[in-house]
């Protein structure tokens, strides 16, 4: 199989925020939170050699070490795990990812990434008012987040991206726009603005609320170098964008190691046409996934169909700024997107939502605003027409 895209989840966390819904521990069940944890970490890596040997894969495309909290690891434990995947491979990784927490930022724990190969850090800021950190259940606060930025200016040499969230407890319009003003102000190579998600319904107002933080914030990134390139992403002077995302965006194939990890591979022709596709995600049980002797057991996987796939490819490709493909679209499924998809691209394109070009179809920035009632009219058109050709 070609190179393709390799998550790790490390599921550790110290407490839980309460906006998270990601696979995340906080009890104690043997690990030890900046100390060693070697059986965890020989774990992942055979983990990680089981999948690259059974199909195959020439060589990993980019690596993502997310959480959970990656930062909770002690320096030698990611000497360890990202020394061996760096040095097993046939070609450079092109992009080596890790999440972490401002209040866990050391110069030797960024000495041990930097060393082990990866060469971009994704910084979990979410906030700089400590009362909406509070609110929030975040461990950090304003004076840490500072000089944690103030550390990785200082020691960083690679790539530096920060998520901020819209809509938290407390935030109002000003406050978030202080914390953009000052990400701004580090000049960071990447930025992430999110909508707050909850599992419980918003009310309407605080869905309108978090929409008009959202515009307002999105214009002040542009003004200053920021490229929207994804439904939530910058990227300064388009310089920076995250290639690991874009691999989820564009539906190509990754591999998820660690509990909760999920991966997608997609098996095509020499021509390039689908002949399926399978889902796996590692099991959410900790305990059972470090002691299983049959890893197969602890990656349960799944087929999906063709008619899945193609709704997936809709659903991730428009988050993108620069949309689908046709080539690519039409290579993989048999017809350009305007045979499945026709009249709501015509509709939303005399709207002035959508672009339809020669080589690609997107919608305009505005129309990222509606992207969810795109999606809605995109799949009743698929359903319609006997859910697709």
């Amino acid at each position: 199989m070609k190179p393709c895209g390799l998550y790790i989840h490390i599921p550790f966390c110290t407490q839980k925020c309460r906006y998270c819904d990601f696979y995340s521990i906080t009890q104690n069940i043997g690990f030890r939170p900046y100390q060693r944890n070697v059986l965890f970490i020989e774990r992942l890596l055979q983990d990680i050699r089981f999948f690259k040997e059974r199909y195959r894969i020439d060589a990993w495309k980019t690596v993502y070490i997310g959480g959970g909290t990656p930062s909770l690891l002690h320096p030698e434990d990611m000497r360890l795990l990202t020394t061996e995947i760096y040095h097993s491979q046939t070609a450079p990784i092109a992009e080596f990812t890790i999440e972490a927490n401002p209040e866990d930022i050391r110069p030797e724990w960024l000495a041990a990434c930097s060393e082990g190969g990866i060469n971009r850090l994704s910084l979990g800021v979410q906030s700089f008012d400590d009362a909406v950190l509070a609110n929030s259940g975040r461990r950090g606060s304003r004076a840490k987040t500072l000089a944690a930025l103030d550390t990785v200016k200082q020691r960083w040499p690679g790539a530096l991206s920060c998520d901020l969230i819209a809509g938290l407890s407390g935030q109002t319009a000003a406050s978030l726009s202080d914390d953009v003003r000052r990400l701004i102000d580090y000049r960071i190579e990447h930025l992430s603005l999110y909508g707050l998600c909850s599992e419980d319904a918003l009310l309407e107002s605080h869905e309108d609320f978090i929409s008009e933080l959202l515009q307002k914030n999105f214009a002040l990134l542009t003004e200053n170098g920021y490229v929207q390139y994804e439904v939530s992403n910058f990227s300064y002077h388009d310089e920076h964008r995250s290639l690991h995302n874009q691999i989820y965006w564009r539906m190509a194939p990754y591999i998820g190691i660690g509990p909760a990890a999920c991966g997608t591979l997609i098996h095509e022709a020499p021509n390039g046409s689908v002949i399926g596709a399978e889902r796996f995600e590692g099991i959410k049980n900790a305990a059972r996934w470090m002691t299983a002797a049959d890893r197969t057991s602890v990656y349960p996987h799944e087929h999906i169909d063709r008619e899945t796939l193609l709704e997936e490819t809709l659903l991730m490709g428009f988050r993108l700024s620069d949309g689908i493909r046709r080539e690519d679209f039409t290579r993989r499924f048999g017809a350009d997107l305007s045979e499945y998809i026709g009249k709501t691209l015509t509709r939303w394109k005399n709207a002035g939502h959508c672009r339809i070009l020669p080589d690609r179809v997107s919608l305009t920035p505005e129309g990222l605003f509606f992207l969810n009632r795109f999606l809605i009219d995109a799949l009743l058109e698929l359903d319609e027409q006997g859910n697709r050709q």
